[in-house]
């Protein structure tokens, strides 16, 4: 191995540091489309929390039709 010697870089291939650097830079620059189907999204997730929270508010005011002593299951015939 003491022959070896440096003679440089080969023409296409990339260092690490330059390959973590465009992965870096791509990931920061978002197309146009890309950034308004984000926004979308997270408004879409915005209002189905709020559905959601609404529900659960909703169903806590509720009274359950079957008494928690009931020996009957829920969807069982009484009789």
């Amino acid at each position: 191995m003491s022959d070896v010697e440096y003679v440089g870089k080969i023409k296409g291939i990339k260092t690490f540091k330059e390959h973590e650097q465009e992965r870096l830079l791509k990931s920061m620059v978002i197309p146009a489309s890309e950034l308004a189907k984000r926004k979308q999204e997270e408004l879409d997730r915005a209002k189905e929390f709020t559905r959601s929270r609404e529900d659960e508010s909703f169903y806590a005011r509720t009274k359950r039709s079957v008494s928690p002593d009931c020996p009957t299951p829920i969807g069982e015939g009484v009789g």
